[in-house]
Protein backbone atom coordinates (compact mmCIF):
# COMPACT_ATOMS: atom_id res chain seq x y z
CA UNK A 1 0.00 0.00 0.00
CA UNK A 2 1.47 3.40 -0.98
CA UNK A 3 2.51 5.92 1.96
CA UNK A 4 0.38 8.95 0.64
CA UNK A 5 -3.19 9.46 0.84
CA UNK A 6 -5.27 7.39 -1.96
CA UNK A 7 -6.22 9.78 -3.83
CA UNK A 8 -2.75 11.59 -4.67
CA UNK A 9 -0.80 7.78 -4.40
CA UNK A 10 -0.67 7.45 -8.53
CA UNK A 11 -1.34 10.73 -9.56
CA UNK A 12 1.40 13.92 -10.12
CA UNK A 13 0.29 17.50 -9.65
CA UNK A 14 2.15 20.03 -11.24
CA UNK A 15 2.81 23.59 -9.94
CA UNK A 16 1.43 26.04 -12.17
CA UNK A 17 3.65 29.02 -10.66
CA UNK A 18 7.04 27.53 -9.66
CA UNK A 19 8.80 31.26 -9.30
CA UNK A 20 11.43 32.81 -10.79
CA UNK A 21 14.18 30.85 -9.08
CA UNK A 22 12.89 27.52 -10.90
CA UNK A 23 12.94 30.01 -13.96
CA UNK A 24 16.19 30.66 -13.96
CA UNK A 25 17.26 27.70 -12.99
CA UNK A 26 15.84 26.04 -16.30
CA UNK A 27 17.07 29.34 -18.43
CA UNK A 28 20.16 29.02 -17.33
CA UNK A 29 20.76 32.71 -16.41
CA UNK A 30 19.15 35.52 -13.90
CA UNK A 31 16.04 36.89 -14.67
CA UNK A 32 16.68 40.69 -14.99
CA UNK A 33 13.58 41.89 -16.23
CA UNK A 34 10.62 40.94 -14.29
CA UNK A 35 7.05 42.00 -16.47
CA UNK A 36 5.58 38.34 -16.11
CA UNK A 37 4.13 38.08 -12.48
CA UNK A 38 1.54 40.91 -12.90
CA UNK A 39 3.24 42.97 -9.56
CA UNK A 40 2.76 46.37 -8.34
CA UNK A 41 5.24 49.20 -9.59
CA UNK A 42 7.44 50.26 -7.69
CA UNK A 43 5.84 53.63 -5.00
CA UNK A 44 7.96 55.72 -3.53
CA UNK A 45 5.19 57.25 -1.41
CA UNK A 46 4.01 53.81 -0.32
CA UNK A 47 3.60 54.01 3.72
CA UNK A 48 5.44 51.33 3.89
CA UNK A 49 8.42 53.10 2.94
CA UNK A 50 8.18 55.99 5.39
CA UNK A 51 6.75 52.87 8.67
CA UNK A 52 9.71 49.68 7.37
CA UNK A 53 11.72 51.47 4.65
CA UNK A 54 12.67 50.87 1.63
CA UNK A 55 13.63 47.48 1.81
CA UNK A 56 10.29 45.96 3.51
CA UNK A 57 8.35 47.64 0.83
CA UNK A 58 10.38 45.98 -1.92
CA UNK A 59 9.93 42.81 -0.58
CA UNK A 60 6.54 42.99 0.13
CA UNK A 61 5.87 44.40 -3.57
CA UNK A 62 7.36 41.14 -5.08
CA UNK A 63 6.13 37.88 -5.16
CA UNK A 64 8.31 35.15 -3.06
CA UNK A 65 10.29 32.10 -4.22
CA UNK A 66 7.27 29.13 -3.96
CA UNK A 67 10.45 26.94 -2.42
CA UNK A 68 12.34 28.90 -0.77
CA UNK A 69 15.45 27.72 -1.72
CA UNK A 70 17.60 29.95 -0.35
CA UNK A 71 15.98 29.14 2.55
CA UNK A 72 15.38 25.93 2.15
CA UNK A 73 19.71 25.73 1.86
CA UNK A 74 20.18 27.18 5.28
CA UNK A 75 17.94 24.96 7.05
CA UNK A 76 19.02 21.75 5.28
CA UNK A 77 22.01 22.66 6.73
CA UNK A 78 21.15 23.33 10.44
CA UNK A 79 19.24 20.01 10.11
CA UNK A 80 21.95 18.10 8.77
CA UNK A 81 20.24 16.79 5.83
CA UNK A 82 20.23 17.78 2.14
CA UNK A 83 18.02 20.67 0.40
CA UNK A 84 15.80 18.49 -1.37
CA UNK A 85 14.52 16.70 2.63
CA UNK A 86 13.43 20.09 3.62
CA UNK A 87 10.43 22.05 2.82
CA UNK A 88 9.52 25.21 4.32
CA UNK A 89 6.12 26.16 5.22
CA UNK A 90 3.48 28.55 7.34
CA UNK A 91 4.69 27.38 11.04
CA UNK A 92 4.33 24.03 12.40
CA UNK A 93 0.57 24.30 12.02
CA UNK A 94 0.11 24.71 8.44
CA UNK A 95 2.64 21.50 8.51
CA UNK A 96 0.42 19.42 10.69
CA UNK A 97 -2.51 19.93 8.16
CA UNK A 98 -0.10 19.56 5.14
CA UNK A 99 0.88 15.84 6.44
CA UNK A 100 -2.76 15.00 7.11
CA UNK A 101 -3.25 15.91 3.45
CA UNK A 102 -0.34 13.85 2.34
CA UNK A 103 -0.98 11.05 4.04
CA UNK A 104 -4.68 10.69 5.00
CA UNK A 105 -7.79 10.49 3.10
CA UNK A 106 -11.17 11.20 4.56
CA UNK A 107 -12.43 8.24 6.86
CA UNK A 108 -8.86 6.91 7.29
CA UNK A 109 -7.43 6.70 11.22
CA UNK A 110 -4.93 8.53 12.82
CA UNK A 111 -3.68 8.40 16.56
CA UNK A 112 -2.53 10.93 19.02
CA UNK A 113 -2.67 11.58 23.28
CA UNK A 114 -5.54 12.49 24.92
CA UNK A 115 -4.72 16.37 25.58
CA UNK A 116 -1.50 17.11 23.45
CA UNK A 117 -1.41 20.15 21.05
CA UNK A 118 -4.65 20.78 20.18
CA UNK A 119 -4.25 21.94 16.60
CA UNK A 120 -3.74 18.57 15.39
CA UNK A 121 -7.02 17.56 16.30
CA UNK A 122 -8.56 20.48 15.11
CA UNK A 123 -7.19 19.95 11.18
CA UNK A 124 -7.59 15.99 11.28
CA UNK A 125 -11.61 16.71 12.04
CA UNK A 126 -11.36 18.98 9.19
CA UNK A 127 -10.05 16.36 7.38
CA UNK A 128 -12.38 13.85 8.17
CA UNK A 129 -9.98 11.21 9.94
CA UNK A 130 -11.42 9.02 12.29
CA UNK A 131 -9.24 10.23 15.21
CA UNK A 132 -8.04 7.49 18.21
CA UNK A 133 -6.63 8.87 21.20
CA UNK A 134 -4.34 7.09 24.15
CA UNK A 135 -4.13 8.36 27.65
CA UNK A 136 -1.13 9.94 28.61
CA UNK A 137 1.09 7.74 30.97
CA UNK A 138 1.05 9.28 34.36
CA UNK A 139 3.73 7.68 37.23
CA UNK A 140 5.37 9.21 40.43
CA UNK A 141 4.18 12.58 39.80
CA UNK A 142 4.87 12.28 35.93
CA UNK A 143 2.92 12.52 32.79
CA UNK A 144 4.68 12.01 29.25
CA UNK A 145 2.71 10.53 26.02
CA UNK A 146 2.30 6.61 25.70
CA UNK A 147 5.01 5.97 23.03
CA UNK A 148 3.96 2.08 23.69
CA UNK A 149 0.26 3.05 23.35
CA UNK A 150 0.34 4.40 20.42
CA UNK A 151 2.39 2.03 18.46
CA UNK A 152 -0.33 -0.49 20.13
CA UNK A 153 -3.19 1.41 19.16
CA UNK A 154 -1.88 1.86 15.78
CA UNK A 155 -1.60 -1.47 15.30
CA UNK A 156 -4.77 -2.16 15.77
CA UNK A 157 -6.89 0.31 14.38
CA UNK A 158 -4.12 -0.05 10.81
CA UNK A 159 -4.13 3.44 11.63
CA UNK A 160 -2.58 5.79 8.71
CA UNK A 161 -0.71 8.65 10.89
CA UNK A 162 0.32 8.37 14.23
CA UNK A 163 0.61 12.50 15.69
CA UNK A 164 3.48 13.04 18.56
CA UNK A 165 4.81 16.12 20.10
CA UNK A 166 8.42 15.98 21.27
CA UNK A 167 9.10 17.80 23.51
CA UNK A 168 5.42 17.52 24.41
CA UNK A 169 3.07 20.42 24.45
CA UNK A 170 1.51 21.07 27.28
CA UNK A 171 3.61 18.85 29.56
CA UNK A 172 7.15 19.70 28.59
CA UNK A 173 7.89 16.19 28.54
CA UNK A 174 11.04 15.02 25.95
CA UNK A 175 11.52 11.63 25.04
CA UNK A 176 14.87 10.11 24.04
CA UNK A 177 15.98 9.53 20.80
CA UNK A 178 16.21 5.94 20.71
CA UNK A 179 12.39 5.97 22.47
CA UNK A 180 11.47 8.04 19.05
CA UNK A 181 13.21 5.10 17.00
CA UNK A 182 11.69 2.28 18.66
CA UNK A 183 7.98 3.98 18.21
CA UNK A 184 8.81 4.16 14.74
CA UNK A 185 9.97 0.78 14.29
CA UNK A 186 6.57 -0.52 16.32
CA UNK A 187 4.41 1.24 13.84
CA UNK A 188 2.33 -0.32 10.80
CA UNK A 189 4.54 -0.51 7.58
CA UNK A 190 2.19 1.92 5.97
CA UNK A 191 1.76 4.31 9.19
CA UNK A 192 3.83 7.38 9.42
CA UNK A 193 4.89 9.38 12.64
CA UNK A 194 4.31 13.08 12.28
CA UNK A 195 6.78 14.13 14.82
CA UNK A 196 6.29 17.80 16.05
CA UNK A 197 9.42 19.20 17.06
CA UNK A 198 8.48 22.67 17.85
CA UNK A 199 9.88 22.77 21.33
CA UNK A 200 13.33 20.59 20.26
CA UNK A 201 15.13 23.66 19.93
CA UNK A 202 15.25 24.18 23.66
CA UNK A 203 16.66 20.34 24.30
CA UNK A 204 20.35 22.32 24.93
CA UNK A 205 22.11 18.95 27.01
CA UNK A 206 23.27 15.84 24.93
CA UNK A 207 21.21 13.61 26.18
CA UNK A 208 18.15 15.44 25.52
CA UNK A 209 18.88 16.35 21.59
CA UNK A 210 16.38 15.15 19.24
CA UNK A 211 17.90 12.30 16.33
CA UNK A 212 20.41 13.99 13.65
CA UNK A 213 18.88 13.68 10.11
CA UNK A 214 16.30 11.96 8.41
CA UNK A 215 14.36 9.60 10.49
CA UNK A 216 12.66 7.05 8.54
CA UNK A 217 8.89 6.24 8.68
CA UNK A 218 8.46 10.27 10.28
CA UNK A 219 7.71 13.26 8.74
CA UNK A 220 9.67 15.43 11.13
CA UNK A 221 7.99 19.35 12.22
CA UNK A 222 10.29 22.56 13.24
CA UNK A 223 9.98 26.20 13.80
CA UNK A 224 11.51 28.97 13.78
CA UNK A 225 8.92 30.73 15.70
CA UNK A 226 10.28 29.78 19.60
CA UNK A 227 13.98 29.76 18.87
CA UNK A 228 14.42 32.52 16.84
CA UNK A 229 11.65 34.99 17.72
CA UNK A 230 9.48 35.08 14.30
CA UNK A 231 6.25 33.84 15.15
CA UNK A 232 4.53 36.72 14.08
CA UNK A 233 6.13 36.16 10.43
CA UNK A 234 4.93 32.14 10.45
CA UNK A 235 8.01 29.98 9.20
CA UNK A 236 8.36 26.73 9.94
CA UNK A 237 10.26 23.49 7.66
CA UNK A 238 9.59 19.66 7.52
CA UNK A 239 12.65 17.52 7.02
CA UNK A 240 11.81 14.21 5.52
CA UNK A 241 12.84 11.49 2.98
CA UNK A 242 13.20 13.14 -0.16
CA UNK A 243 10.09 11.67 -2.31
CA UNK A 244 7.77 12.97 0.67
CA UNK A 245 9.12 16.73 0.11
CA UNK A 246 8.56 16.56 -3.71
CA UNK A 247 4.94 14.76 -3.14
CA UNK A 248 4.00 17.91 -0.44
CA UNK A 249 5.30 20.05 -2.71
CA UNK A 250 2.77 19.20 -4.99
CA UNK A 251 -0.13 20.10 -2.57
CA UNK A 252 1.09 22.95 -1.10
CA UNK A 253 0.21 26.43 -1.59
CA UNK A 254 2.58 27.77 -3.91
CA UNK A 255 3.07 31.65 -2.25
CA UNK A 256 2.28 30.70 1.48
CA UNK A 257 5.58 32.06 2.79
CA UNK A 258 5.98 35.54 2.27
CA UNK A 259 8.81 37.55 0.74
CA UNK A 260 9.68 39.26 3.65
CA UNK A 261 9.28 36.01 6.12
CA UNK A 262 12.18 34.30 4.19
CA UNK A 263 14.12 37.31 4.02
CA UNK A 264 13.81 37.76 7.96
CA UNK A 265 14.33 34.02 8.92
CA UNK A 266 17.77 34.03 6.37
CA UNK A 267 18.65 37.28 8.27
CA UNK A 268 18.50 35.12 12.16
CA UNK A 269 19.76 32.19 10.57
CA UNK A 270 22.83 33.80 9.28
CA UNK A 271 23.81 35.06 12.61
CA UNK A 272 25.11 31.94 14.23
CA UNK A 273 24.96 33.18 18.21
CA UNK A 274 21.40 34.83 17.78
CA UNK A 275 19.72 31.57 18.50
CA UNK A 276 22.00 30.36 21.07
CA UNK A 277 21.72 33.26 23.05
CA UNK A 278 18.03 33.11 23.34
CA UNK A 279 17.63 29.83 23.97
CA UNK A 280 20.16 30.13 26.68
CA UNK A 281 18.64 33.09 28.24
CA UNK A 282 15.07 31.48 27.88
CA UNK A 283 16.34 27.93 29.93
CA UNK A 284 17.90 30.05 32.15
CA UNK A 285 14.37 31.93 33.00
CA UNK A 286 12.48 28.78 32.90
CA UNK A 287 14.75 27.01 35.63
CA UNK A 288 13.96 30.59 37.32
CA UNK A 289 10.22 30.28 36.80
CA UNK A 290 10.75 26.47 37.85
CA UNK A 291 12.11 27.42 41.08
CA UNK A 292 9.96 30.36 42.38
CA UNK A 293 6.99 27.97 41.82
CA UNK A 294 8.09 25.17 43.46
CA UNK A 295 8.98 27.45 46.25
CA UNK A 296 5.18 28.26 46.97
CA UNK A 297 4.88 24.94 47.33
CA UNK A 298 3.50 24.27 43.19
CA UNK A 299 3.91 20.97 41.31
CA UNK A 300 5.63 21.71 38.39
CA UNK A 301 5.89 19.03 35.71
CA UNK A 302 9.67 18.31 34.07
CA UNK A 303 9.62 20.59 31.30
CA UNK A 304 12.28 20.60 27.87
CA UNK A 305 10.21 23.77 26.43
CA UNK A 306 10.29 27.32 26.95
CA UNK A 307 7.29 27.11 28.96
CA UNK A 308 6.47 25.56 32.60
CA UNK A 309 3.14 23.62 33.21
CA UNK A 310 1.64 23.80 36.71
CA UNK A 311 -0.10 20.76 37.83
CA UNK A 312 -2.99 21.46 40.20
CA UNK A 313 -5.45 19.44 42.53
CA UNK A 314 -8.53 19.71 40.04
CA UNK A 315 -9.37 21.32 37.06
CA UNK A 316 -11.62 23.34 39.37
CA UNK A 317 -8.66 24.66 40.90
CA UNK A 318 -6.85 25.16 37.94
CA UNK A 319 -9.74 26.90 36.51
CA UNK A 320 -10.13 29.27 39.68
CA UNK A 321 -6.43 30.29 39.23
CA UNK A 322 -6.77 31.10 35.32
CA UNK A 323 -10.00 33.18 36.21
CA UNK A 324 -8.48 35.45 39.09
CA UNK A 325 -5.30 36.05 36.56
CA UNK A 326 -7.70 37.15 33.54
CA UNK A 327 -9.46 39.46 36.27
CA UNK A 328 -6.17 41.41 36.77
CA UNK A 329 -5.12 41.17 32.53
CA UNK A 330 -2.89 38.07 32.75
CA UNK A 331 -2.88 35.64 30.24
CA UNK A 332 -1.97 32.01 31.28
CA UNK A 333 -3.18 28.93 29.13
CA UNK A 334 -5.18 26.26 30.21
CA UNK A 335 -5.53 23.23 28.01
CA UNK A 336 -8.97 22.92 26.29
CA UNK A 337 -8.80 18.79 26.89
CA UNK A 338 -10.65 17.45 29.58
CA UNK A 339 -7.96 15.13 30.51
CA UNK A 340 -5.07 18.06 30.89
CA UNK A 341 -7.79 21.14 32.62
CA UNK A 342 -5.82 20.84 36.13
CA UNK A 343 -2.81 22.13 34.23
CA UNK A 344 -2.06 25.80 33.57
CA UNK A 345 1.10 26.56 31.27
CA UNK A 346 2.86 29.43 32.26
CA UNK A 347 5.62 30.78 29.28
CA UNK A 348 9.19 31.73 30.65
CA UNK A 349 9.39 35.50 30.41
CA UNK A 350 10.32 38.07 32.93
CA UNK A 351 7.12 39.00 33.49
CA UNK A 352 6.27 35.52 35.12
CA UNK A 353 8.00 36.12 37.85
CA UNK A 354 6.42 39.27 38.83
CA UNK A 355 5.71 38.59 42.52
CA UNK A 356 1.74 39.23 42.15
CA UNK A 357 1.51 36.73 39.25
CA UNK A 358 3.66 33.92 40.84
CA UNK A 359 1.23 35.01 44.03
CA UNK A 360 -1.78 34.58 41.60
CA UNK A 361 -0.66 30.76 40.42
CA UNK A 362 -1.21 29.95 43.49
CA UNK A 363 -4.63 28.53 45.27
CA UNK A 364 -5.61 30.80 48.28
CA UNK A 365 -5.41 29.02 51.30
Amino acid sequence: MSRFASHLADHTIVNPFPGLVRLEQTIGRPVTVRIGSNESVAEPTSPLVARFGPALAELARTYPDPYAQVLRARLAALAGVAPEEVLVDTGADSLILLALRLFCAPGDTVVTSAGTYPTFRYFAEGCGTRIEEVPYHEAQGLRRPDLAGLAERARARQARLVYLANPDNPTGWNASGDAIRTLVEALPEDCTLLLDEAYSDFCIETADRPLAGVLPGAFRLRTLSKAYALAGLRVGYAVAPAGWIDKADEIRPQFAVSSVAQAAAAAVLDEPTYSARLVSDTVQLRQTLERALSDRGLQILPSWTNFVAIRYDSAATAAARQQALWAAGVAVHRPPHPAMQDLLRVTAHPDALQTSILDGLCPTR
